[in-house]
């Protein structure tokens, strides 16, 4: 039970962080683009322990966390539509390839990724509201990682 009330306040800290990133002065991205992937990282050590001779899958999916919140697949200033937001929540979603690639759990991780893309790109499209999108987007990200287990 402490593990699903911890894992829910990652997800609410996720989705806080997610915001501020992207609220401007006086914060700045990397409140998004680097916490995120840390609340990730905790997240995943809570779910299967930290195992220190796969420090790369960690270092890596960090990275690719990274990069994927960089991103809404789009040019600057234009607007953003479905697909930019499928592609982002995919980008999310490919990001845990390393750490798939060292538990084997492929079937999970093509559940998470059906899931956290679609979810993504319904939560974008329908709520029309920055600041909840934002926050649903960064609250996804961790919510599904449990996926990553099936």
């Amino acid at each position: 039970m402490i593990k699903i009330i911890i894992w829910l306040l990652l997800s609410i800290l996720s989705g806080i962080a997610y915001r501020l990133g992207g609220i401007g002065k006086p914060f700045k991205s990397w409140m998004r683009d680097g916490i995120c992937p840390l609340i990730a990282l905790v997240a995943l050590w809570l779910l299967v322990g930290f195992k220190s001779s796969y420090w790369w899958a960690y270092l890596l999916h960090f990275g690719l966390l990274f990069g994927a919140l960089t991103t809404y697949w789009k040019k600057k200033g234009a607007d953003a539509y479905w697909y930019n937001w499928l592609l982002t929540g995919l980008g999310y979603s490919l990001s845990a390839i390393p750490i798939v690639w060292i538990n084997g759990h492929w079937l999970g991780f093509f559940i998470r990724t059906i899931t956290l893309s679609g979810a993504i790109t319904l939560w974008s499209v329908k709520i029309g509201n920055a600041k909840w999108e934002e926050r649903g987007r960064g609250f996804a990200i961790i919510i599904t990682l449990p996926l990553l287990l099936i």
